[in-house]
């Protein structure tokens, strides 16, 4: 209505075929108002778990396996998506959270990448859960609890992050969790051990915005706190002269008759090294039988794994298929049966 009589203000001042009028009409300027609109609150964790948890709670106690219940909801709900991974045997279990089929746990929102991020679900020595999750170059960031930034975490118990849309709850199930859900979402939320958050990363340019400040100072950790420490993101080898941290091999890629030798640290297996047809990896190929992010090659508590990020056509070692490898030795994997990479481990790497 405003903007209206505003209009047909200016056309009394100046005359309908916007001449002067013969009497001009003199008014005093009007205040102009800015309205603030307060954003809406962003739902807590807790929030979306009471919210969710009529349905949450019998999904959850159908797994009686060793494992981890990874559940994506809408803040506040709801559940749109869920997926168990068993931990049964030292080498855990991984899946991959993306918007492709091949994807464990498909989430379909236009802000989740194709392949977005790789859990990997082992039990410690003292029989807890632990998780390591990492960013496989999406552009953006997961978020704790406390709303800081990251690409890389590892936490042994619950951990709860946000990623694009979603909330995701990673819930120990079997004897690694704290047992069946009560009846009451309160008291099951309580039941949680506290989360404590440790700043482990270096600047990640990657990420725009300033970072909290790390923690700093004495923790105070109790056996019953959920420890997630904040890892860096992955770096790129090509624009760096010389890798930080111990060598540890030699990665040698065969493409046609191309052929690439790069040597890799400690540092850059801890952060994880991607292969695949996408820009953002940090060793490439441009055949596009070859997916965007291919494989990952990691370095673990337990050593460093290759595996393969839900792709189109496959990694196979010897013309068998394969999901995760453990690299303990030299070997020679096949991406997609068009590139060769032949992992050479450091005593090796003179050969």
């Amino acid at each position: 209505m405003d903007l209206v009589r505003k209009r047909l203000e200016d056309e009394e001042e100046t005359g309908v075929a916007g001449e002067p009028a013969a009497k001009p009409i003199a008014r005093p300027n009007e205040v102009t108002r800015i309205y603030r609109i307060e954003p809406e609150p962003r739902a807590t964790f807790e929030a979306t778990f009471r919210a969710i948890f009529p349905k949450l709670r019998p999904i959850h106690d159908a797994f009686r396996e060793d494992g981890v219940l990874v559940v994506a909801a809408r803040p506040k709900g709801p559940i749109e998506a869920y997926l168990h991974l068993p931990v049964r045997d030292e080498g855990g279990a991984f899946a991959v959270v993306g918007r492709h089929d091949r994807c464990g746990l498909v989430l379909r929102e236009e802000g989740i990448s194709l392949r977005h991020a790789l859990v990997r679900a082992t039990a410690t020595s003292r029989s807890e859960l632990r998780l390591r999750l990492i960013d496989l170059q999406s552009g953006t960031a997961f978020r704790t609890e406390d709303d800081l930034a990251c690409k890389s975490v590892v936490a042994e118990g619950p951990l709860f992050v946000s990623a694009a849309g979603y909330q995701l709850f990673f819930l120990p199930t079997g004897a690694l969790g704290p047992g069946a859900f009560s009846a009451d979402p309160k008291q099951t939320w309580q039941s949680f051990p506290e989360r404590v958050y440790l700043d482990r990363r270096v600047p990640d340019r990657m990420v725009s915005g300033a970072y909290p400040a790390a923690r700093t100072g004495a923790v105070q950790i109790s056996r019953r706190s959920t420890v997630t420490t904040i890892l860096p993101g992955a770096e790129s080898l090509r624009a760096r002269p010389s890798a930080g941290g111990l060598a540890l091999a030699t990665i040698r890629l065969q493409v046609g008759g191309s052929q690439l030798a790069h040597r890799v640290s400690s540092d850059d297996l801890d952060r994880g090294v991607l292969i695949g047809r996408y820009e953002r990896c940090q060793l490439a190929g441009d055949d596009r039988s070859l997916s965007r992010v291919h494989l990952v090659l990691l370095r673990d508590e337990d050593g460093v794994w290759a595996v393969d990020t839900a792709s189109r056509n496959g990694t196979h070692i010897g013309g068998r298929s394969v999901v995760a490898v453990a690299l303990d030795r030299e070997l020679e994997l096949h991406l997609a049966n068009t590139m060769t990479l032949r992992w050479v481990p450091e005593r090796h790497a003179q050969a």
